[in-house]
């Protein structure tokens, strides 16, 4: 993957939100929506992100908790 490539990774809380309706809304309101919640967790790049996957526990948690969303366009 090129480096260069700026992407945002959100998670919003599976208990919260309906996956459905998170698949219509489109990268800058995925941003904006997630911005506007403190429930939800942002990366600001995919090396945030992938740090946080291998600390012990917390990527399950992410993955088992959230749903998970790369964006490219940001708020």
């Amino acid at each position: 993957m090129d480096k260069s490539v700026n992407v945002r990774v959100v998670a919003f809380p599976k208990a919260q939100y309906d996956e459905e309706w998170l698949d219509t809304l489109k990268d800058r309101e995925l941003s904006e929506t997630a911005l506007a919640d403190g429930d939800t967790k942002i990366w600001d790049n995919l090396s945030e992100f992938q740090h946080d996957l291998h600390l012990k526990g917390a990527g399950r948690n992410i993955i088992d908790l959230y749903w998970i969303y790369f964006l490219t366009d940001k708020a």
